[in-house]
């Protein structure tokens, strides 16, 4: 009779069958698992993730969604007190009245019937010059330097022979003298070259030469040829705006409304008075208020407080 195989084989190969098909099914249900844990892992939708911080152990907040992710508006700028918003209207846009302009010149007529330049000059070229050298100077400053300068140059012709080296000692105690020293015996020259010597009696001429702008030119118009043009430097400026005479954003603005206001019959001296009150009396950082001869009709609000002192007998 044939041999039969041992019992125990088919036992063995349905173990490993068993063993195989085994691992197959936790390999299947591992990979089943796999995917739910990412799922699991992966923010819902509609919900942020929550953001990685920096160190362990510190709970970082959810970012903002929808509605919450827009930016907050700015807060307001708070609103200035009544007393600076009355203020500001005043000095922006309380104007005088023509019958008050008519009265101010009138009262600044009456205490100065000719007023006058502060700087020393005898002819136009010395005025043109003396006015160059003003800027960011002061007069009596600038007429220290030409009480020594012009004896030696008063003329274009001279200064050109002086030579930029030859003026800067004359002037070098008045601010940018380097620059200024440059273009006085420029402007010289092209008064020679252009104009004979003379000083043109045009703002265009004028404005033409180095270092000349539109106050300078201004200046000369008037003080020299009598034109009824005013030059805004920052004592004009300061008034102008603070009274309420011409208010303006700029010294050309100034000038034009000034123009268009002051008088006819004042507008000649207007430039030498408004100048003159503002260096002396509507001074800068403490303006003497009590000693105004318009107080009473200036529009600026933070006036000096106090009243004149009695005159001794």
């Amino acid at each position: 009779m044939p041999k039969t195989a041992p019992a125990s084989r088919p036992a063995t190969s349905a173990r490993s069958s068993s063993a195989r098909t085994g691992a197959v099914a936790a390999s299947e249900k591992t990979a089943k698992k796999k995917p739910a844990a990412r799922a699991a892992r992966k923010p819902a939708a509609g919900k942020a993730a929550p953001a990685k911080t920096a160190k362990r152990g510190v709970a970082a907040k959810p970012l903002a969604t929808g509605k919450r992710a827009a930016a907050k508006p700015a807060a307001k700028p708070p609103k200035p007190s009544a007393r600076v918003d009355a203020t500001v209207r005043e000095r922006a846009g309380a104007q005088m009245k023509p019958a008050q302009i008519e009265d101010m010149f009138a009262r600044l007529q009456a205490l100065n019937p000719h007023p006058a330049t502060e700087l020393e000059y005898t002819t136009p070229f010395e005025l043109l010059v003396a006015v160059a050298l003003s800027a960011q100077a002061t007069d009596v400053g600038v007429n220290k330097a030409t009480r020594k300068l012009f004896p030696v140059a008063n003329t274009p012709q001279a200064l050109v022979d002086l030579g930029v080296d030859g003026l800067k000692p004359y002037i070098a105690t008045i601010g940018l003298f380097n620059t200024k020293a440059q273009n006085v015996v420029a402007l010289s020259q092209q008064l020679l070259d252009r104009h004979g010597g003379e000083v043109p009696r045009e703002r265009a001429a004028l404005e033409a030469l180095p270092g000349v702008g539109r106050k300078t030119a201004n200046v000369v118009l008037n003080t020299a040829f009598g034109e009824p043009t005013i030059a805004v430097d920052t004592h004009i400026f300061r008034v102008a705006n603070r009274t309420g005479l011409a208010p303006g954003k700029d010294v050309l603005a100034v000038e034009h409304k000034l123009l268009k206001v002051v008088p006819d019959r004042y507008l000649q001296d207007a430039h030498h008075w408004l100048i003159l009150h503002g260096r002396y009396v509507c001074k800068a950082r403490k303006p003497d208020c009590p000693h105004c001869a318009i107080r009473d009709l200036c529009r600026f609000p933070d006036k000096t407080p106090g009243d004149p002192e009695p005159v001794s007998a």
